[in-house]
């Protein structure tokens, strides 16, 4: 999903002159970062972030407690370009990235949803199914840990490996319509997606942490590929001045 993915190039990029958090070129290009999310960057693979919208999208997931398969219509991802960051580390005798950084708010939403769930919760496994229009929001989304950055041999970019990351989640908000086509059960699995999603991100982080890299190396690598790794290191280190813009390309 290259969604999550520009953060990750994003913060990878940033961290690259400087073991000192936020010095003044990470904010400038962290910010150019943020307003490039509206455009995209399409020559290097990146599509527009801010918002995130797909036509179509099929879902298929599957781990030991959560399986769920479907697809929606008219999907948007909102509040990507909101994120914060605590913490931005480069360790330039390892290639290490130490961060921490948080999404307030991120939301979900699809005019059009079919899904089909089976999950477990509190030892029992429970099946149910959706039809309508889908709205979820995730409160204080953080992500915080490390991994390694090698250069790649096929290529001039680089590649992401040794991916340790702790997944947390403040609060989870579904305002979803159409379970099992009551609004009984409706409220009911509202109420139970809440609960679900922030015990199954905060109770359950080796299981998280395994899904979410699944979800963003893979793609963040094939984003990689195509950065020009001296570039950026030139405009972190100070060596170029007055390269970024103070509007995005689009």
């Amino acid at each position: 999903m290259k969604t999550l993915c520009v953060i990750f190039v994003g913060l990878l990029c940033c961290s690259l002159g400087s073991s000192k958090l936020f010095d003044d070129q990470l904010r400038e290009l962290t910010e150019f970062l943020r307003l490039q999310m509206r455009c995209g960057y399409p020559a290097r693979g990146v599509p527009v972030l801010a918002p995130a919208k797909v036509a179509y999208q099929a879902l298929d997931l599957a781990t030991e407690s959560f399986g769920c398969r479907g697809n929606f219509t008219e999907l948007t991802l909102e509040g990507l370009d909101g994120y914060e960051f605590s913490k931005l580390e480069w360790n330039n005798i390892f290639h290490t990235i130490k961060f921490d950084i948080n999404f307030p708010r991120v939301s979900v939403s699809s005019s059009k949803y079919m899904l089909d769930i089976l999950a477990r919760l509190f030892g029992s496994d429970f099946a149910l199914w959706g039809d309508g229009v889908f709205s979820l929001e995730l409160i204080d989304f953080r992500a915080n840990g490390s991994f390694i950055v090698r250069p790649t041999t096929a290529s001039s970019g680089v590649y992401v490996k040794s991916w340790k990351v702790d997944w947390q989640l403040g609060e989870a908000r579904s305002q979803t319509t159409g379970f099992m086509n009551s609004r009984l059960y409706t409220k009911f699995i509202n109420d139970l997606v809440k609960d679900y999603l922030e015990l199954l991100v905060n109770d359950n982080p080796a299981e998280v942490s395994q899904f979410m890299e699944g979800l963003i190396v893979p793609p963040l690598n094939a984003v990689l590929e195509n950065v020009a790794w001296y570039e950026i290191t030139a405009i972190i280190m100070g060596l170029v001045h007055g390269v970024l813009p103070v509007e995005p390309i689009c």
